[in-house]
Parts: C-alpha cells; sequence; structure tokens
C-alpha cells in the first residue's frame, strides 16, 4: 500500500491495516530508529501493561482455586490441554 507523507510528516494507515491491527484513535505507535528499514510496533504502557497482569493473575487465581493447575507452570497446563505433553507422543513415522 502506498501512502503520502503530509508536510507535517504525517501519514494516514490504511483503515483495512488499522481493522488488520486493530489500531483505534488514540493508539500509540513506537518507531524502531535502529531497524535495516521501517518498523512500528504498538507502544505499550508500562504501568497498564503492569496492572492488566495483576488483574489477570488475580482473576486466574480466584477462578482455579483448588484447581490442579492453580500452581502449575503455563507449559504443564498447555502440555494438558493439548493432552499430554509432545515430548510424550510417538515419534511420527
Amino acid at each position: 500500500m502506498i501512502v503520502t507523507i503530509t508536510a507535517k510528516g504525517q501519514i494516514t494507515i490504511p483503515q483495512s491495516l488499522r481493522r488488520k491491527f486493530h489500531l483505534n484513535a488514540g493508539d500509540k505507535l513506537d518507531f524502531d530508529e535502529n531497524a535495516p528499514l521501517l518498523t512500528a510496533r504498538r507502544a505499550v504502557d508500562q504501568k497498564e501493561w503492569k496492572k492488566t497482569m495483576r488483574d489477570w493473575k488475580k482473576a486466574a487465581e480466584h477462578n482455579l482455586k483448588n484447581h490442579p493447575w492453580v500452581d502449575q507452570s503455563s507449559s504443564v497446563v498447555i502440555d494438558d490441554l493439548r493432552g499430554g505433553s509432545a515430548d510424550s507422543l510417538p515419534e511420527r513415522p
């Protein structure tokens, strides 16, 4: 997709890309000035991220109370959800 940079250095991100990447008005992008090509990622507010993770952990602890997964690592939980460890599956021909 081709966009034009305005005199103020602004661009419009095409709507199809905004939808694809769930970008909304007010979202911030972080451009990597060390990348060999133009690279932008959604900027994450670290305070908000930490709050979200605390809230998620609190909800998970509440919802998993007395559940066998409560003290398990994420890899053990994922293996359980998949029906067992990938290491324990028979080798494919």
